[in-house]
């Protein structure tokens, strides 16, 4: 019996290791780092590929000249060459859904922290200086109001969190699942634009190509209202970062609550890193216990699935491409 080989770029939960153990017709092999030239010397012969963070550029993929399928432990893709992999007729498989709700509960963590200014608070303690404590009101976020851009796996599952906090919820997408809205009880638009100006917390949670590219920059900046919170759990370049930099220190926008950079790390002297108005987090929204266990499995299954005929079109990330250039 043939098998088929695997090549996983970085280990993933035992979870997801176990399903691929548990099959005779499969080899799996961990690369040893995730530098360009490692993986390249792995790749010929290897039929799918499992991704984390590893970095997948078409000169790599290029190497991998048996390659039928490649599985992204997560549902962002831009660290793979996917219009490559599209012109191959290779799926590029996603974790769809296994992170939603923990990318939703950890927005709601950043708004209720910046709302409530809980980091210089905390320093109030830490320095023994009780006596200010009068000086700060918490923001409410009952009925505030909050603008989510993307009604996507995680706006759907935070829109509610929202409305359980009594927040009057708008939601907006190009692509808008209007009955769902309506059963959620919240407003959708196609245009997020005409909302900003009523906003009292903005969040975002679209992909990043060239369409979403500074979706927000300095002129959607200016059209919110003075004192918005603003959250990007989405990708780094959705955002125009020196402009959300310059309207923190004007105090236009009261808080910022940042899990993705532009560039990931982003370095020591970013405006955003060390300023007193957000919160951030190193790109790990995504990394609850459960999520982190689902994400392996979906990575892990959807190699298999392909393998078997029988992989899910709601997993396949470049589908609609892969449709149009059959």
């Amino acid at each position: 019996m043939t098998k088929k080989k695997i090549l996983m770029t970085e280990r993933i939960h035992p979870a997801g290791h176990a399903i691929l153990d548990a099959r005779d017709d499969v080899e799996v092999v961990i690369a040893d780092d995730i530098r360009p030239e490692t993986l390249a010397k792995a790749l010929p012969g290897v039929h799918g590929i499992a991704v984390r963070t590893a970095k997948l550029p078409e000169e790599v993929l290029s190497h991998a000249n048996a390659l039928e399928v490649v599985s992204r432990h997560g549902v962002g893709c831009d660290n793979v060459a996917v219009d490559h992999l599209t012109a191959r007729g290779i799926p590029v498989c996603i974790a769809a859904g296994a992170n939603a709700r923990c990318v939703a509960e950890h927005t709601m963590t950043m708004m209720m922290s910046l709302a409530r200014d809980l980091t210089a608070q905390t320093a109030l303690v830490r320095e023994s200086r009780w006596t200010e404590r009068n000086s700060y009101r918490a923001k409410d976020m009952y009925r505030s109001k909050i603008l989510i851009i993307g009604y996507g796996r995680i706006g759907r599952l935070l829109a509610p969190l929202c409305k359980a906090f009594g927040m009057d919820v708008v939601v907006a997408d190009i692509k808008l699942d209007r009955a769902l809205a309506d059963r959620q009880g919240v407003r959708a638009v196609e245009d997020f634009r005409p909302e900003l100006p009523a906003a009292d917390f903005v969040s975002l949670h679209v992909p990043l190509d060239e369409t979403t590219r500074h979706l927000i920059g300095a002129t959607e900046l200016a059209a919110m209202k003075p004192g918005v919170i603003v959250i990007n759990n989405a990708r780094g370049g959705v955002v125009d970062e020196r402009a959300l930099a310059a309207t923190l220190d004007s105090g236009h926008v009261a808080g910022a609550g940042l899990d993705v950079f532009s560039e990931e790390p982003p370095p020591a002297d970013h405006p955003l890193v060390r300023h007193p108005k957000t919160v951030l987090a190193p790109h790990n929204g995504a990394a609850s216990i459960l999520a982190s266990e689902a994400a392996s499995v979906m990575t892990a299954q959807n190699i298999l699935d392909h393998f078997d005929g029988r992989l899910k079109d709601e997993m396949i990330f470049n589908l609609d491409a892969l449709k149009r250039a059959s």
